[in-house]
């Protein structure tokens, strides 16, 4: 698998710009959090996703900003900003990616396997956590938990999950986040936030 979940984890903290998808609703995700992940905890004012086309891999971030999906495509950070990026993956053979669906996503260190490897059949998820100052910040990875989706996002519909005992080696987190389309998150590499595996 590509490293994919290298992701766009602290695009979020970046730019101006707006991406988000023109329909009606919501202009801001939401979604309660509980937990600390190095002692830090991650209030959500804002949650947003995209669909990698091809892949059908679904990329999600989480942060304590507004305006998320405005700030993907930029250059800054306006300051420091916390967030929790995750990627969903839905696999039915080891190499063949399907829209993400309802269900559990069990946890894959799908950031450090190498390049064109798969973790085998299945629905999986992998992602970071960080606290960010620059465009390039040090996240601290996932090792375990499980992610449910209870709704399918799309262009026109919000992604609703719920977060099952997400382990980090410093810590934990629990919540459902609903998030809003985001045009911007649809490449896994924007200009401003990857973290590197």
């Amino acid at each position: 698998m590509k490293r994919w979940i290298a992701l766009c984890l602290l695009a979020c903290a970046c730019g101006s710009s707006s991406g988000n998808s023109p329909d009606a609703g919501p202009t801001t995700g939401s979604g309660t959090l509980t937990g600390t992940v190095n002692g830090q905890a991650l209030t959500v004012r804002d949650a947003v996703f995209g669909i990698t086309p091809y892949t059908d891999n679904v990329n999600v971030v989480v942060g304590d900003r507004t305006g998320l999906c405005a700030l993907l495509t930029g250059s800054t950070i306006p300051g420091p900003t916390t967030v929790f990026g995750f990627g969903l993956l839905n696999l039915t053979t080891a190499g063949n990616p399907v829209a993400v669906g309802l269900g559990d996503y069990s946890y894959a260190d799908l950031a450090h396997l190498p390049p064109l490897t798969s973790p085998g059949s299945g629905q999986w998820w992998d992602g970071a956590f960080a606290v960010a100052t620059t465009c390039t910040p040090t996240g601290t990875y996932a090792t375990a938990g499980k992610v449910t989706v209870t709704q399918v996002g799309s262009t026109t519909t919000n992604l609703k999950v719920t977060l099952t005992n997400i382990t980090f080696p410093n810590g934990s987190l629990n919540g459902s986040i609903e998030a809003i389309y985001c045009d911007a998150l649809k490449t896994q590499s924007p200009p401003c936030g990857a973290i590197p595996p």
